[in-house]
């Protein structure tokens, strides 16, 4: 197994450009609703355009920090100074281009339009190099990657061991491809998936018994009644052996070989019993990822931890750290819950690419549709203010 490779200068620079440009896309439909939403309230022009800005930014703010330069280190006080400093001289630039602009072209709404646009275009320009150069820039340097050597089947350097849970809610039809993928990259014998049959209605028990026959390092767990995602991984971690545990989908939308890869970031770890390693998606439709960004920065400013991808896999970590787990949610709450508890522990959260590509059979059981995902957005969000009571009410 080869180590990962690192991003060039070149490739992090246009990485980087298109998700700020992205975020700023969003950004900017915040800024330019407050803004016009303040002028049919009959405000002055330039109060209105400093409010939608101000709005504007402040999404922006965590937005960049988590998911433009992916922001490793703690927040320190010198950071939002130099976030203040260059929004500042943004927004001097933005509101002067927009009062020339509107000058020039009078107040119609094709001038409103254009004088925005100018306006947008000139301060975007400088907060991305200020960003980049003055306030993220610093902390944005990629992981390391991991040494040679510390391959899942190499047998130099540490012998971490590995349980990879993956939950299986009918998906018979998935589990040749998924079996035969791990039957093809599971091969060291530190590493074990465990799959774990989630109260499925269809025939996922009898191609499970059929595919796993005569095997020792994939082996499978029967929930007889489905109580949630969230329950049947548990049910997993319970059963797992490894001294390293987590998770991934059943679907092949990530593949399991992405475990492995995260292995070697424990191997690669001078103390990896306080590290937790989690994928970040890439190769997602548009809306996904606009979708990943609100969520990102809801619980980012709620739970007040910065919080990036929260549903990406693999999720890896310490057996240690989940003997922690106190009543973790039983639903797709649990990617919530490991993150912030990592976080709130102080664990060290260490990402690594991973490719997100189609399901290979059958169909999301909650990505569906805008409907869905409204429901999902709803249980997170019960569950994200239940955590935040907890913490509140935790003693000091």
């Amino acid at each position: 197994m080869n180590a990962l490779p690192a991003p060039t200068a070149s490739s992090r620079l246009r990485g980087e450009l298109a998700r700020f440009l992205l975020v700023g896309f969003t950004a900017v439909a915040i800024d330019f609703a407050v803004y016009r939403g303040l002028l049919w309230l009959a405000l002055d022009v330039h109060p209105a355009k400093t409010a939608g800005y101000v709005a504007g930014a402040a999404f922006g703010y965590f937005a960049n920090r988590a998911f433009t330069f992916r922001v490793g280190a703690r927040w320190h006080p010198r950071e939002l100074l130099g976030f203040l400093a260059v929004y500042a001289v943004a927004l001097a630039a933005n509101v002067a281009v927009n009062a020339l602009a509107l000058a020039v072209l009078d107040r119609g709404e094709i001038a409103l339009a254009l004088a925005f646009v100018a306006a947008t275009g000139v301060s975007a320009a400088m907060n991305f190099i200020g960003l980049k150069l003055f306030v993220f820039g610093a902390d944005a340097a990629p992981a390391a990657a991991p040494r040679a050597g510390a391959a899942a089947g190499d047998s130099a350097g540490a012998r971490t061991t590995l349980s990879l849970v993956i939950p299986c809610y009918n998906e018979a039809a998935n589990l040749p491809l998924l079996v035969a993928r791990l039957r093809e990259t599971f091969r060291d014998e530190r590493v074990e998936a465990v799959l774990v049959d989630n109260g499925s209605s269809d025939d996922s028990p009898a191609v499970l018994a059929r595919l796993l026959e005569g095997q020792s390092r994939i082996r499978s767990v029967r929930v007889e009644v489905n109580r949630g995602y969230g329950h049947g991984i548990l049910a997993g971690l319970r059963a797992a052996r490894g001294e390293v545990i987590g998770w991934t989908h059943a679907d092949m939308q990530t593949d399991p070989f992405d475990a492995l890869r995260g292995l070697q970031l424990f191997d690669a770890d001078a103390d990896p019993r306080r590290l937790f390693v989690k994928g970040r998606r890439h190769g997602r439709p548009l809306g996904d990822v606009a979708f990943t960004v609100g969520m990102s920065a809801f619980e980012t400013v709620l739970l007040g931890r910065r919080m990036w991808d929260i549903n990406a896999q693999p999720t890896l970590f310490p057996r240690a750290f989940f003997e922690t787990w106190r009543e973790p949610p039983q639903d797709f709450a649990l990617d919530l819950y490991a993150y912030h508890q990592a976080l709130h522990q102080g664990l060290r959260v260490q990402r690594f690419p991973v490719r997100f590509g189609e399901r290979a059979h059958g169909h999301s059981h909650w990505n569906v549709n805008w409907r869905a995902k409204l429901r999902f957005i709803k249980r997170t969000v019960d569950f994200s203010l239940r955590l935040r009571r907890e913490l509140r009410e935790r003693p000091a």
